[in-house]
């Protein structure tokens, strides 16, 4: 537990609940997520 990145990556609003619009796809979030995995977030 003493490895935990300093920043998180969240997601709870990702669904299509019409939080940020219903545009939002799930393949238009997987680069983010990709990108966020490949830069040490968790």
């Amino acid at each position: 537990m003493a490895n935990l990145p300093k920043i998180a990556l969240g997601a709870w609003a990702w669904g299509n609940d019409g939080t940020f619009g219903n545009d939002i796809t799930a393949d238009s979030l997987k680069p983010i997520f990709d990108n966020a995995m490949a830069n040490g977030l968790f």
